[in-house]
């Protein structure tokens, strides 16, 4: 399948065996499902991107899973940021994957423009809401030019910048926005939490004067925080909880063998501690570092223990990543490694690896941890995980017994549970998360109630 071009809008040919419109190849379906987000569609650095790369993936399980989907009279779609292709973080196989996705449901792939595309962290303008205002206008104006002669169009929003779509779809009540909450503002309580509270506000009220625009909640803390910190109504919620597509093709080679197969720059012979995610300070590693430390510090065995920072920089502060790297220099020489670009595979290498004894997670605030989820779902049976004790983590261990918690998010408490966790072993009781497909599925049966498919 041709990747679609930057320069260009036409929509994509369905490949062989994909489905006619109904009525015929020529007639345009009466309903659309519109997939937008910064990450996932032409660059994969995070985890939203996996989410939203995982559903295109998996959309025929998760069409086979939703009633108000299996019929010829709809399209699916993906619009994303037209970032520039000689980017380091554009990525042609992922575009190639959502466009063959998109064609084999009688849709396309579109293109929306944003004030600098050169890189992923650019066209994400972190904290910069004058740029999100002005993504939210193109990318509506991709959504109207989709809702022309449709009758129903629902769209999929990933990302904080999505908030405020509805201000430029306020004429278009054949529109449906389901805005996915990936942060909150009152809950990710950074430096830029004011502006994204303010902005998310926003956001909401515009989604109150549209009914049927409703809020995709991405775990049930976020489910209940919206309910109570954001006078949200049960009718307004649709659960799209976090989950990992396990039978992901890029998973294939991990199966078997290779499960625990090459771990590139990171030591197979060592004690491995692992912790992984984007490198902001949501993620915690400023205290895990140091916690560390003085975990060694208290070994007799210091030297067969290696700590493994996955920590992709793509969007991250430069501020951030040299005060870790300030840190590290305090730890004995060769005790550690420092991954700082996004490795698809490299997180569930080093997860299915015997060398790993401990996963760390030490978030100051989550949504639906991905991170904890990948270790639940691809962690061997004998890793212990030692966890800041934040609501969403408690949800998602509520059936793990051999775990280790620790309170506040200090060095000295983390290093304790580190050392519990060295000295006692724990061990991950496997069947606990959800199925990615019926997830979706399940968010999406919510949301589409309004597609009438008795005529379809």
């Amino acid at each position: 399948m041709a990747v679609p071009g930057h320069d260009r809008r036409e929509a994509i040919a369905a490949p062989a065996g994909g489905g006619p419109a109904h009525g015929g190849a020529e007639e345009v379906p009466d309903a659309a499902l519109v997939v937008v987000s910064i990450d996932g569609l032409s660059s994969l650095k995070c985890g939203i991107g996996c989410v939203v790369h995982w559903f295109f993936e998996a959309i025929d399980e998760i069409v086979a899973s939703t009633a108000e989907l299996r019929h010829d009279n709809w399209s699916l779609h993906a619009l994303s940021p037209r970032l520039d292709p000689a980017s380091d973080d554009y990525a042609s196989d992922i575009v190639a994957d959502v466009a063959t996705a998109c064609g084999r449901y009688r849709g396309d792939f579109r293109w929306f423009d944003v004030t600098d595309n050169s890189s992923l962290k650019n066209v994400w303008s972190l904290d910069d809401v004058d740029r999100w205002r002005a993504m939210c206008e193109s990318a509506a104006a991709e959504i109207r030019g989709l809702a022309e002669g449709r009758s129903r169009v629902t769209v999929l929003a990933h990302g904080t910048m999505f908030a405020t779509l509805r201000s430029h779809l306020a004429a278009w009540p054949n529109v449906q926005l389901i805005y996915m909450t990936h942060t909150l503002g009152r809950v990710f309580l950074d430096a830029n939490s004011r502006n994204r509270t303010s902005y998310e506000d926003e956001g909401f009220a515009l989604m109150r004067t549209a009914t049927r625009d409703r809020i995709g909640f991405v775990g049930t803390y976020y489910r209940d925080v919206l309910l109570t910190e954001y006078d949200r109504r049960e009718q307004d919620l649709v659960p799209f909880q976090n989950a990992v597509y396990i039978r992901s093709r890029r998973f294939g080679e991990l199966a078997g063998a290779g499960a625990g197969g090459d771990l590139g720059p990171v030591p197979g012979d060592k004690r491995l501690v692992f912790s992984w995610g984007r490198c902001v300070p949501q993620k915690g590693f400023d205290v895990v570092i140091p916690a560390f430390g003085a975990f060694l510090r208290e070994r007799d065995d210091a030297e067969d223990w290696h700590l493994v920072l996955l920590a992709p920089q793509e969007v991250a502060a430069a501020e951030y990543v040299a005060s870790l790297r300030e840190q590290l220099r305090e730890l004995p020489p060769g005790s550690y490694t420092f991954v700082e670009h996004f490795e698809p595979l490299l997180p569930f290498r080093i997860l299915a690896s015997p060398a790993l004894e401990i996963c760390v997670f030490a978030s100051r605030f989550e949504a639906g941890p991905l991170t904890l989820i990948e270790a639940l779902a691809f962690g061997h049976e004998d890793v212990s995980i030692a966890w800041h004790d934040i609501p969403p983590m408690r949800h998602l261990l509520r059936d793990q017994p051999k775990t280790f918690g620790f309170a506040p998010l200090r060095a000295r408490e983390m290093a304790e549970a580190m050392l519990r966790a060295a000295d006692d072993g724990g061990g991950i009781v496997k069947g606990s998360v959800i199925d990615f497909a019926t997830s979706m599925s399940a968010g999406l049966s919510a949301s589409l109630s309004w597609w009438d498919t008795s005529e379809a």
